[in-house]
């Protein structure tokens, strides 16, 4: 019986050891920006079919050209300096994490890098009256 229980406790810990290690690159991103990120697919989807089925000319691709949206962040990393090398905008620095202003397509890269753990969307805190 003690032989079957131990067989068994190896087998769950072999099993679930397995995804206790895999974090997506999606698991990184705060679920503010994840929500934020497949809007703009969305919205990038609805986009393209349009275009398509107008067919129209160059010149409007041009019109409709926006600015880029910045997010404030907080990016918990234990190196700064790759994420300066990407071309991020780092507010502060501390040892486990940076402040930076990004935007979505920089939140993607981000989430790419060995370096970065976590994305979180920053918050304000207001102190209580």
């Amino acid at each position: 019986m003690k032989k079957r229980i131990l067989i068994i406790s190896v087998l769950v810990f072999l099993y679930s050891s397995q995804y206790a290690q895999n974090i997506k690159n999606e698991d990184k991103i705060d679920p503010a920006f994840r929500s934020l990120l497949t809007r703009q697919k969305q919205e990038n989807k609805k986009k393209c079919s349009s275009e398509l089925k107008s067919k129209k000319n160059k010149r409007s691709a041009i019109k409709n050209a926006t600015a880029t949206k910045k997010y404030e962040c907080i990016i918990y990393t234990k190196n700064a300096t790759a994420l300066k090398d990407k071309g991020i905008s780092i507010h502060s620095t501390l040892p486990t994490f940076v402040t930076a202003i990004v935007s979505l397509e920089q939140i993607k890269q981000l989430s790419l890098m060995d370096e970065v753990s976590y994305i979180e969307a920053s918050k304000n805190n207001y102190p209580n009256k």
